[in-house]
């Protein structure tokens, strides 16, 4: 009976143990981030299988943009920052593309970091014909920056920059999603959540406007 004890209470000690491990390894991915979005990898759902096996670590995740060039040097910073948590000696990092990161995956921590909702926003109408206002200007460091017309600026990613530019009035939501999805090689259906919340959050914060909504009526 004691030894039954003893192996009870050696396997509470040891899940106890992979918890507070597991916990140190999340905050430690939660230092990496997206090269497309200033969000860390935990928070915007990036991580799609975390394993502990005593002293090793495998991790399964993707990037937010499809076939990111920058994908090499992730995996590598997050294999250092996995080998800088105690008791982790073997870290293994694999970045797949499928299923594609969707925006649903974020958590609210990170929805609200961006300024958007809490929960995925409602579809916008694909026929409507969004039009950028504003004007764009480049950061000492090379980052892209658009200003509404209020004079409040916003970085952007390069992706982000795309949608804004696409929206010329001339271009229906969808239109911007099947020629970002053909300039990125990927499907307009692996893209479409995100760029359609990408809009509505610039909608909200004046970097685009609605034109339907903007008809002015003459009363004679």
């Amino acid at each position: 009976m004691s030894l039954t004890k003893r192996n009870i209470h050696t396997e509470r000690v040891y899940l106890v143990r992979k918890m507070v491990q597991t916990e140190q390894i999340l905050n430690a991915l939660k230092n990496c981030y997206d090269p497309e979005i200033p969000v860390n990898i935990v928070d915007l759902g990036l991580i799609y299988d975390l394993k502990v096996e005593n002293d090793s670590v495998y991790v399964k995740m993707t990037l937010t943009a499809p076939g990111c060039p920058a994908h090499t040097f992730l995996k590598e910073q997050v294999e250092q920052e996995l080998l800088k948590v105690p008791g982790v000696k073997n870290a293994q990092v694999e970045i797949v593309w499928d299923p594609p990161w969707t925006p649903d995956r974020m958590s609210d921590a990170a929805r609200e970091q961006l300024g958007w909702s809490a929960t995925p926003v409602a579809s916008l109408p694909m026929d409507m014909k969004p039009l950028k206002t504003g004007s764009e200007q480049q950061g000492e460091d090379g980052s892209i920056i658009l200003v509404n017309p209020r004079g409040e600026a916003y970085a952007v990613s390069k992706h982000e920059h795309m949608i804004w530019t696409l929206c010329d009035g001339t271009r229906s939501v969808e239109r911007v999603v099947e020629e970002l999805a053909n300039t990125l090689g990927a499907q307009p259906e692996q893209i479409r959540t995100q760029v359609v919340e990408i809009i509505d959050a610039m909608i909200r914060v004046g970097l685009l406007t609605n034109p339907d909504e903007f008809v002015q009526i003459d009363i004679a």
